[in-house]
């Protein structure tokens, strides 16, 4: 982003949709810690739930992008296991 911002060019359609699945899951995760810092620490820490990888790992497809906001959600019902 900071790169195409300097050089004042748009995004590619790959490069709008990371971003945007990136700007969804951190607004997903912050809705559902509660806090941006934690919200930011969860996304960098490894999680038993996918598999071993942190959640930042999965944001590359959309499938693992609704498997880290299934996770939020289940952390922030209390069904995280």
């Amino acid at each position: 982003m900071t790169r195409r911002l300097s050089e004042r060019s748009r995004l590619t359609p790959a490069e709008s949709d990371r971003a945007v699945r990136f700007a969804r899951i951190f607004a997903h995760a912050v809705a559902m810690i509660g806090e941006e810092e934690k919200a930011v620490q969860w996304l960098l820490t490894c999680s038993r739930a996918l598999g071993g990888e942190r959640p930042l790992d999965r944001r590359d497809t959309d499938v693992g992008a609704r498997e880290v906001e299934d996770v939020a959600g289940r952390i922030a019902y209390g069904v995280y296991n």
